[in-house]
């Protein structure tokens, strides 16, 4: 019985596939016969090789694949002894003399450096961001070890030559993870071309991210603009805290949740891939309605979402000159069941007043006055400034303390207010006192509803709903002129 490959004293190359597997041909073996196959695991003592059948051809000669996966580590010589049984009673059969057999293999199935990794354990928390990796590989094989970085790649952490006695030590950095990742592990591999390349995955996590996250934050610039400014140089979005080179995906809704057009884009757009800045610059299509919109930005890898909120207005001239009021001065003290009010303002325009508790003014309190403490000018018939630029008007009240101030406004053909015209600065607000004459206070009987076009009224029991009246009973800062570039409807609710 002669084996004839690999042949005998020859190096078989088991470098690829499973090591430890030798496919074994030969001649002279009988049919009946299957083929045992004893070799030295390297200490003496002896080990099986084959535990299946032989594989008999038509032309006299067999194959048979032996597996030698009990060689000690490090042991890549073969010593085998070949013995022929009969199949069905596997005795030994005594015309077929037993034959030595000798091979070298490439590479040990078991290689006497078993490659391992000592730390970080699988499940470890690392308490430093620049871990050393320990273990053991081939001797002198060069060890590397690589993780998945923000933009889904594979980077580099460390890389380190195992010493003469199989230990390894590499020194890593992850700095090309995302901001705040704590990251999910990393592969560590072993080369060298005298021995098997291996790979081994170990699944850990930092307790502190290598890379501090950035605080997300958004702003818009200008937060409001004219619906010509939307449409054309648009609102400069700026934000931070994006995964570095991620998609960022914009979705920008109206007042009333709707999503909206926006002018031709990109298709994508990206975060900065140092520190996941995102700038952009947002234009509307030219269909876009004065109201209050919010821009949403959303990382499409990262999942965070960003929004800001914006105003488009529509552009209105503001009048000049601001109104003053002149009289009443500030702190004044007024005798007498009414004040008279003066000023000045622009020429040809009708000045809306308010009068009211300071409080209620500046929107500290936000129920209606009571009837005689309170008056707003009707808009149907505003005070009208005069040719030399003076307005007046009397004013019926209660004693108390009070507050005015005025706007003025376009007015239309028949001396109203033109509900969609332009409107002024606020005046200065001036506060004063009235108190009731020494001798017969007087009587104050609210006014009577004033009948006007457009179901304007003011009782004196309600306040106004409309832009320029709505704006001036809350008078909250600039309140009034935020609601005059957005055009609500002006009109006043009658009072019930």
């Amino acid at each position: 019985m002669t084996i004839t490959s690999p042949a005998p004293g020859s190096t078989y190359d088991n470098s690829t596939g499973f090591t430890q597997l030798l496919p074994l041909a030969g001649t002279g073996l009988p049919a009946a016969d299957d083929l045992v196959f004893t070799y030295d695991r390297g200490d003496g003592t002896l080990a099986n090789g084959i535990n299946v059948g032989t594989t008999h051809n038509p032309d006299g000669t067999f194959s048979v694949t032996a597996n030698v996966g009990e060689l000690l580590p490090g042991e890549t010589t073969v010593d085998a002894v070949l013995t022929a049984v009969d199949a069905t009673t596997r005795v030994v059969d005594p015309e077929v003399t037993a034959t030595d057999y000798t091979i070298e293999l490439a590479v040990a199935p078991n290689p006497a450096f078993p490659f391992r990794v000592d730390y970080p354990g699988v499940g470890t928390v690392v308490d430093t961001t620049t871990p050393v990796f320990t273990g053991v590989a081939a001797p002198n094989s060069t060890v590397t070890v690589t993780y998945s970085n923000k933009n889904l790649g594979n980077s580099v952490a460390g890389t380190a030559t195992a010493n003469p006695d199989g230990t390894f030590s590499v020194p890593t950095t992850f700095l090309d993870l995302a901001r705040g990742s704590l990251g999910s592990g990393a592969n560590v591999t072993q080369s060298n071309p005298a021995a098997q390349v291996g790979s081994l995955g170990v699944a850990f996590t930092f307790a502190t991210a290598p890379v501090p996250a950035i605080a997300p934050t958004i702003t818009a610039t200008p937060d409001e603009v004219t619906v010509d400014e939307a449409t054309t140089t648009g609102i400069a979005i700026a934000a931070t805290g994006f995964s570095p080179g991620e998609e960022v995906r914009t979705v920008v809704t109206d007042s009333e949740g709707t999503v909206v057009d926006l002018a031709d884009r990109a298709l994508n757009y990206y975060a900065d891939d140092t520190v996941g800045a995102y700038a952009d610059t947002i234009v509307f299509a030219d269909d876009v309605l004065a109201d209050d919109y919010t821009i949403t930005l959303t990382g499409v890898r990262s999942g965070i979402v960003q929004a800001v909120d914006v105003t488009v207005a529509d552009e209105v001239v503001l009048l000049t000159p601001t109104p003053v009021i002149t009289s009443p001065t500030e702190g004044q003290v007024v005798t007498g069941g009414t004040v008279t009010i003066s000023g000045t303002g622009p020429v040809g325009t009708g000045i809306v007043l308010t009068v009211a508790d300071s409080a209620f003014l500046d929107g500290t309190a936000t129920e209606t006055p009571a009837a005689g403490r309170f008056y707003i000018t009707d808009l149907a018939d505003p005070i009208l400034v005069d040719a030399q630029g003076n307005w007046t008007v009397t004013v019926s009240l209660l004693p108390g303390a009070y507050a005015t101030q005025a706007i003025a406004a376009e007015l239309n053909a028949d001396g109203s207010v033109n509900e969609a015209g332009a409107v002024s600065d606020f005046s200065n607000t001036v506060t004063f006192s009235l108190v009731a004459a020494a001798v017969a206070p007087p009587v104050v009987t609210p006014a009577a509803p004033v009948a006007r076009p457009a179901g304007l009224a003011y009782t004196g029991s309600e306040a106004s709903r409309g832009v320029v009246g709505a704006a001036l009973l809350l008078l909250a800062g600039g309140g009034l002129l935020v609601a005059a570039r957005r055009r609500r409807a002006l009109t006043v609710d009658s009072a019930e």
